[in-house]
This record gives C-alpha cells, structure tokens and sequence, in this order.
C-alpha cells in the first residue's frame, strides 16, 4: 500500500530563471522559506506555473533535486509534475521522482496524440505509475490547456481499479464535486484555482493554486477561516480581496497567466523569480507599474 502524506495548501512554484533564461537555483533557499513562514504545507516543481515543457529533462531532474534539499528541512512536503514531455522523457522523470523520494508526482495527459477514452488515458498513466510504483500518482486535469476531458468518475473508477498508487487529481471544483461521493480516504482532489472558500465549504481543503506563492498568508486564513458551519463575513470579504487582485495581476485575463503571476511574485514578495522562458515573453516596464498601482490600490482599499 502507497501511502499518501500530501495535503492541505500546496504552492505550484515558479522556475527561477535569468535574464538570459538560464535557470536562477540561488533563489530557491530564499522562496521555500517564505512559503514555510507563510504557512504553505508543500509545494509542486514543474507545473504550469513552474513552464516544465520549457525545460529540459536534465533541467526538470537539477530543479527537483534543488527544491527538495532546500524544502525537507523545513518541513515542507515537495511533488513534481513529470508530464508535458515525450513518453521517454516522462519516465525518465517519474524514474527520478522516485529516486529521490519526493512525496508524490503529478502528470499531464500526452499532449499531441491525445487520449479521448478514460480506457486509453488510464493506459497512459498506467505506464507512468510503473515507473515510480511506490511514488503517489495524481493526475493533473486542465483541459483548457490539454484539450483532454472525458467522465470524470469513469477516469476514477479506472484509475483505481488499475493503479495502486493513484491517489486523485488536480482540478477545479467542479471535479471535486463530481468525486466527493467516490474518493477513497486517502485520495484527494487538489483545488487548482484561486476559488478556495467556496471549495473549503464544499468539503476541499487542499489546494495547488498559483496564487499561494503571491499571497500565502491571505490563502492559509481562507483556508482555515472556511472550516465549520458559519462563513464569518470576514471571510467573504478576504476571497473577494482574492478575487480583485488575481483578476489585477492577469487584467481580467488579457495578460498572459505565467508573465503576470512572475511579474506580481517579486512585486509582493520581493523575490526574483525572473521573467518567463521562451515562448512567453515578459511583461514592458508600463504593464509592471500599472499592476503595482492597481495590486498597491486594491490593498490600502481592503
């Protein structure tokens, strides 16, 4: 039996990376611990926010092994994301995730021959948890950027009949929904928006949401403001707060979403994640000051 240690709110951490577009490694001692004395329970190396498919197997390997001797001591529980990459290359990376003893790995579909079955997306994943069998597997379900959705509750069903060490997704919280009814005790569904009130409500209180690594300490108190039976009106005005400024940093959506959440880590935090890798491009120096004004305004107002 795999046992799963993995829960509660999870930050998908940026890639630190030059102004050459090398990786920036020196940075990552000074970013998990801003994530552990801000409350975050662990993290996730190579997700959409870290631009794994822009980085090299080698890369991904040098990443993983730099966050876990920087995040262990400190008590924080690391996954790395190992999708998003030809099938050698997949298991190459799951092969490693194990290696190292990470507390578990999360995968994209195949992202070019697309499966369009749960038989034939299990078979995928299948393959996947053999690599690293004793390494807790959860599957990353983002359509909007995989073009993969089918039943969800076939997907699991299958999952769970064939994969030992399957253990939930990441997803949104329509996706919860849909499981809640059938996920084992110790599967979860990692909430992966900025949404967490609602979905602490619903009965969801672990999370892999971009926004962690920005405001930590405003994730962790809506996260524990939302447990019990009456929502504090302070509470509601904190996700509102949430709301207002992930829709600054991405101007509603006109931005795009790794520039502008880089962009507002060093803004907030005063950590240098650097701009994005190829192909995204950085934000120009009047996109930067009008979300500071904006992400400055938001904060005095509330």
């Amino acid at each position: 039996m795999v046992h799963f240690s993995v829960k509660g709110v999870i930050a998908p951490v940026f890639t630190p990376v030059d102004n050459r577009g090398q990786m920036n490694l020196t940075v990552i001692p000074e970013y998990a611990k801003h994530l552990s004395e801000n409350g975050v329970d662990g993290l996730v190396v190579g997700g959409t926010s870290g631009q794994a498919m822009c980085l090299s197997v080698e890369e991904r390997q040098n990443l993983l092994e730099c966050w876990i001797k920087a995040a262990r001591p400190l008590g924080l529980k690391v996954m790395a994301q190992v999708g998003g990459a030809p099938m050698p290359d997949v298991l190459a990376l799951a092969k490693h995730v194990e290696l190292v003893k990470a507390d578990g790995m999360m995968t994209l579909p195949e992202l070019y021959f697309k499966p369009r079955t749960p038989i034939q997306l299990v078979d995928y994943l299948e393959e996947v948890s053999a690599a690293a069998p004793s390494t807790p597997l959860i599957y990353y379900h983002f359509p909007a950027m995989s073009g993969v959705d089918m039943n969800i509750p076939e997907l699991y069903k299958e999952a769970v009949r064939r994969i030992p060490n399957f253990k939930g997704f990441k997803a949104d919280l329509n996706v919860a929904i849909q499981l809640e009814e059938l996920l084992a005790p110790d599967h979860r569904v990692f909430i992966a928006n900025h949404l967490l009130a609602p979905s602490v409500l619903m009965g969801h209180e672990s999370s892999i949401a971009t926004v962690t690594n920005i405001f930590p300490s405003l994730v962790r108190d809506l996260v524990s403001g939302a447990r019990g039976d009456i929502v504090p009106t302070s509470l509601l005005r904190k996700q509102a707060k949430l709301n207002k400024l992930v829709a600054a940093i991405t101007q509603q959506g006109k931005w795009d979403f790794v520039p502008s959440m880089k962009t507002a880590m060093e803004l907030t935090t005063g950590i240098s994640v650097g701009p994005p890798r190829r192909p995204l491009k950085p934000l120009d120096q009047h996109q930067k000051d009008t979300m500071k004004a904006r992400l400055n305004q938001i904060i005095q107002q509330l």
